[in-house]
């Protein structure tokens, strides 16, 4: 059975630490590619992205699978159509096969929101990932939304959020602070209900830029300043996004081989040549008329 590395698109990326972006909405399936991609994923999964109301959620949806499923494959050297895939209590993702002796700290975690879908990985260290819109439109005035939202962040960041020069810098810094609470609470997998408020971050480089990864922020936690964390952030486009990594065995190691590790970038259909139908599955074009039957996103009333 050929393997993802078969594919151009993973043949010069790393088995040791991974970053995938996929612009989720540019995609605009095809009959055959929204039917090739339900094959690729296991029934159960196929079935709750059906379930979706909307395409930009089934799309979203459809490829954060197959993103977990092909970079799965890729890292642990696995033929795609071998890897078993289950959730947590929580509903967080985790691989149910054996795994190779030197990769048994195995870790992913996927993100998405608006415009983007984000895959993390890593060998030996637990990762956890979160994208935004960081210019995100949101009804309320900006005082009225920070306001719902004071006991997210700490007085200490709500300094740092509000210190930026403009309403747009503000809600990014925001939205910044919001993603890497969220990355931490991944990589835990304790879903909703961890208290933000316990996170501090403190962030050295104010300025994030697309293709540069800032790595000099640092987090306390119940006000004790926590080394077994590290942090990747970047933008993608608008979209802030950002890479927590927790037990480093040897911090300055990681971090210059990081500095390197910026998302790779791919289309839908190059993912889809990087995976294969399932055992048992086929075409099916009822699933296709039931998707391309529903809207894109909700209808804003005017």
């Amino acid at each position: 059975m050929a393997n993802t590395d078969d594919n151009n698109m993973f043949r010069s990326l790393s088995r040791k630490s991974l970053r995938l972006a996929v612009k989720s909405q540019a995609w605009q399936p095809t009959q055959s590619e929204w039917m090739l991609a339900a094959q690729c994923v296991q029934s159960e999964e196929k079935a709750r992205i059906g379930k979706f109301v909307f395409q930009k959620d089934c799309k979203s949806a459809m490829i954060g699978r197959l993103l977990i499923r092909a970079a799965s494959a890729h890292m642990l050297n696995i033929a795609y159509p071998d890897i078993k895939l289950t959730r947590t209590e929580r509903g967080k993702p985790q691989i149910l096969n054996t795994l190779p002796a030197d990769y048994q700290h195995y870790s992913f975690n996927i993100s998405h929101q608006e415009d983007f879908v984000v895959l993390a990985a890593e060998k030996e260290r637990e990762v956890g990932v979160d994208v935004m819109n960081s210019i995100s439109q949101r009804g309320d005035s900006m005082p009225k939304f920070f306001s719902l939202m004071k006991r997210h962040l700490t007085d200490r960041e709500w300094t740092t959020v509000t210190s930026q020069p403009t309403e747009r810098e503000q809600m990014k810094m925001f939205y910044r602070h919001w993603c890497l609470k969220e990355s931490v609470v991944k990589t835990l997998g304790i879903g909703i209900g961890y208290e933000f408020g316990k996170l501090d971050f403190r962030i050295q480089t104010t300025d994030l830029q697309p293709n540069h990864i800032v790595q000099d922020t640092t987090v306390h936690i119940e006000g004790k300043l926590d080394t077994d964390w590290s942090f990747e952030e970047t933008m993608l486009e608008d979209h802030c996004a950002v890479v927590a990594i927790r037990n480093q065995q040897n911090n300055n190691q990681s971090k210059e081989t990081n500095s390197r590790n910026s998302f790779h970038l791919c289309s839908v259909p190059e993912l889809l040549t990087c995976c294969v139908p399932l055992a048992g599955s086929s075409p099916d074009l009822e699933y296709w008329k039931t998707f391309s039957a529903k809207l894109e996103k909700p209808v804003r009333m005017s």
